[in-house]
């Protein structure tokens, strides 16, 4: 794209994850959100240039307790990390309610808040997608977070393949759905190097699956990629 250059890419052109650029597990291993799933290797699947995260109804021990699901969350801490930049997937989401596929970021080395998420969606209602951000409440240092969080709804998201996009500058972020701005936020930007997750989770935000959610269920994606503004001929350092 002009003025920008291409910082990250994974295409997902192999037989297996890269483990270059993917750690395949959840960088702290428990449990959070109320959520169901356990995080395990097998979930993910890579073929036919796509990488597919497949949530099952099987269980598995994680984070000292039997889970009644097994999924998939990698991320690129230790990896790859960047401040500013444009941040993308490509993909198609699962149908049904209790899945919660999502592409988002976290400070390196890890820690939280801040918190990006490019892409969130709740798949009982596979048409909209929560674009969200989250800072530290100064008044509860050792509680939640505050958060700025904006929808749009559009196509059935897991009908086909969209792309989903976050633009962060100095104190702005923008996010994109198939090339279109459709959110933006000038509050408490986040100012230092984060790394990326993908995951699918169950559960939780999404609430339990019911008897209609089919299993294996799968989270497909095209690729993941990420760039940083080039500067201008005269600009200063990016």
């Amino acid at each position: 794209m002009p003025g920008w250059e291409l910082t990250f890419v994974d295409e997902f052109e192999g037989e297996r994850l890269d483990y270059d650029k993917w750690t395949p597990r959840d960088p702290w291993g428990v449990v959070r959100n109320d959520e169901l799933q356990a995080y395990v290797l097998r979930a993910f699947v890579v073929g036919g240039g796509l990488l597919r995260i497949r949530c099952e109804k099987e269980p598995a021990f994680y984070d000292g307790a039997k889970r009644d699901y097994r999924s998939g969350m990698m991320s690129t801490t230790g990896k790859f990390s960047q401040t500013y930049g444009r941040f993308e997937i490509r993909c198609k989401v699962p149908r049904g309610r209790g899945l919660w596929p999502a592409f988002w970021m976290l400070p390196e080395p890890p820690a939280w808040p801040p918190e990006i998420d490019v892409l969130e969606i709740l798949c009982q209602e596979p048409d909209k997608v929560y674009f969200s951000h989250h800072w530290p409440d100064p008044s509860n240092p050792d509680g939640d977070s505050l958060a700025q969080t904006g929808e749009f709804k559009g196509p059935d998201f897991s009908a086909g393949f969209h792309t989903f996009a976050v633009e962060w500058d100095s104190g702005e972020l923008r996010w994109y759905v198939d090339g279109v701005e459709r959110h933006r936020s000038n509050t408490n930007v986040p100012d230092g190097p984060m790394f990326l997750l993908v995951n699918l989770a169950v559960g939780g935000w999404a609430q339990h699956p019911t008897p209609e959610t089919v299993f294996p269920a799968d989270f497909e994606i095209d690729y993941v990629k990420a760039w940083r503004r080039v500067p201008a001929p005269g600009d200063g350092p990016p």
